[in-house]
């Protein structure tokens, strides 16, 4: 988890990556303030979405040696 610098939150009604952009990101977590390190994370839509896919796309730091990072989400929820 120490290279890893972002999670970023997409929802859209179409599936693959190809698709998404800016107006279906729904949100971001990120190490400041060690908000990435908490063991529980909590990423609220900018605005209200109706979907049928949820993409979480994890970002390495950009200033390391090695970009590689590990991180595994237990449990994922999604609500309305």
């Amino acid at each position: 988890m120490y290279n890893l610098d972002k999670l970023v939150v997409y929802a859209d009604n179409s599936a693959g990556k190809e698709s998404l952009g800016k107006a279906s990101m729904c949100g971001f977590v990120s190490r400041l303030n060690n908000a990435l390190f908490r063991p529980q994370l909590h990423l609220q839509c900018r605005k209200p979405l109706s979907a049928r896919y949820v993409y979480i796309e994890a970002w390495g730091l950009a200033n390391r040696l090695s970009r590689l990072f590990s991180a595994v989400l237990c449990e994922v929820m999604i609500y309305q």
